[in-house]
């Protein structure tokens, strides 16, 4: 029998051999992954930077059959019917129409991949089925800029290389402190230098 170890290695190097549209296609499939499958697989997402929506067909749940506060959105999000859920790219965007459904007395829940650690999708905001329609007239309109976070972080700039002025150079570790490496001139340098 072979072992985690030895799966997670094999799986490694398969996934690394997959093109693109090869590993997008199974992540739209996440679901009838081993543990240790799905682990290769967000690896090899992250080593190559995709971001990926899946389209997993899921069973509909249904909240009205059962007593009331039995199931939060929680758990409900996960099998959400898609008229219970809005997809937003970015996680502020999500968080503010999260603060807008609120305001309006909706119940609702940001997910993202930090609440669900094998979730490849991007942010969204979930509603139950009985306040789907008033959350959909409620996110139809602009969301205000109140409901954003008021607490900007400054603009990050990428440095150029010391050595020959490069631009983009790779960001090799960040503990404890940034380190790039130059692609033209192989210089290395951390920030502060």
């Amino acid at each position: 029998m072979i072992s985690d170890a030895e799966q997670y290695s094999e799986l490694v190097r398969l996934y690394g051999e997959y093109g693109d549209d090869e590993l997008i296609a199974l992540v739209r499939q996440v679901g009838d992954l081993t543990e240790t499958a799905q682990e290769a697989l967000k690896g090899e997402l992250a080593r190559r930077r995709l971001v990926v929506s899946p389209e997993v067909k899921k069973p509909v749940v249904d909240l009205s059959s059962r007593a009331e506060g039995e199931v939060s959105l929680f758990e409900f999000a996960e099998l959400a019917p898609d008229d219970c859920v809005w997809e937003f790219a970015e996680i502020d965007d999500a968080e503010a129409a999260s603060a807008a459904l609120a305001s309006a007395g909706i119940r609702n829940q940001v997910i993202s991949q930090a609440t669900r650690k094998f979730d490849m999708r991007g942010p969204r905001v979930v509603v139950a089925p009985d306040d789907a329609e008033r959350a959909a007239t409620v996110l139809a309109q602009p969301i205000s800029e109140e409901f954003r976070k008021s607490e900007k972080v400054g603009d990050f700039e990428i440095p150029t290389c010391p050595g020959c002025g490069a631009a983009d150079p790779l960001l090799e570790e960040i503990e404890p402190t940034n380190r790039w490496r130059c692609e033209v001139c192989d210089r290395v340098w951390v920030d502060g230098d």
